[in-house]
């Protein structure tokens, strides 16, 4: 047998039973923090689409339990709420300080 996981291993590792049944399952691109070639508005639309997706989740207390326990590792949507994602380029809102 060899000393090197194999490509299943590996996936099975990363793969957390808490969150089997989430809305989110093949849909992970939607769900990333950045996109290549993707401007801030565009951003800002798919991911609040991905967010809206999270709202009737079977899994989404322990998608937020499992983000919290990821930290700063867990980068895109995690139970309805963007996090780790690059901030909109540009002026800040007027009052925002």
């Amino acid at each position: 047998m060899s000393a090197w996981p194999t490509i299943r291993e590996l996936a099975a590792e990363l793969a957390d039973d808490r969150l089997d049944g989430a809305a989110c399952t093949g849909r992970a691109s939607l769900f990333d923090a950045e996109v290549d070639g993707e401007d801030d508005t565009d951003r800002a639309y798919r991911l609040d689409a991905a967010a809206r997706i999270c709202h009737d989740c079977p899994v989404l207390v322990a998608c937020n339990i499992t983000a919290r326990e990821l930290g700063g590792q867990a980068v895109g949507v995690w139970a309805g709420r963007a996090r780790g994602v690059p901030r909109p380029h540009g002026r800040p809102k007027a009052g925002a300080a």
